[in-house]
């Protein structure tokens, strides 16, 4: 029962909590905001949401925990805990609905952070002005493309 409150308050506070703290490393409950943006993900994906506004939701999530991470280890470390947290949200939501789907949907749709914009370098500009710049070089996926004289 514990864990299912501890559930629906980590949801219930994603969905509601402005993006100015985002770079903290623990929040309310010792619950880290890399666990909360997880389980937010894992909650929506079991309420079916669409799949777009996932991945958007997902690249400005995975930014925003990698930014402030100095080593590429710290980053995987993070992004591991980000999906166990998913994965363990998405489960119990399927298991008990713990939330309802409408509900879930609607305040997913109005987070703060599809309001975020995500530059080129990584750096990512909050709803509230704040920039996040990358501790370390952004790996962009596309590769440099060398011309032959």
């Amino acid at each position: 029962m514990k864990k299912n409150i501890l559930v629906l308050f980590c949801f219930g506070f994603v969905l509601m909590m402005p993006l100015e703290g985002m770079t903290a490393s623990r929040t309310a409950k010792g619950v880290s905001l890399t666990e909360q943006l997880g389980i937010s993900a894992g909650v929506a994906l079991a309420c079916q949401v669409d799949t777009d506004q996932l991945k958007n939701y997902e690249m400005i999530a995975s930014r925003i925990i990698a930014n402030p991470l100095k080593t590429e280890k710290e980053e995987k470390e993070a992004l591991n805990v980000y999906a166990k947290a998913k994965l363990k949200a998405f489960q119990e939501q399927k298991k008990k609905s713990l939330m309802r789907c409408s509900e879930v949907l609607k305040r997913f749709e109005k987070q703060d952070i599809f309001k975020s914009v995500i530059y080129r370098d990584g750096t990512i500009k909050m709803p509230n002005g704040q920039v996040v710049k990358p501790q370390r070089p952004f790996k962009s996926s596309k590769k440099k493309v060398k011309k032959k004289k």
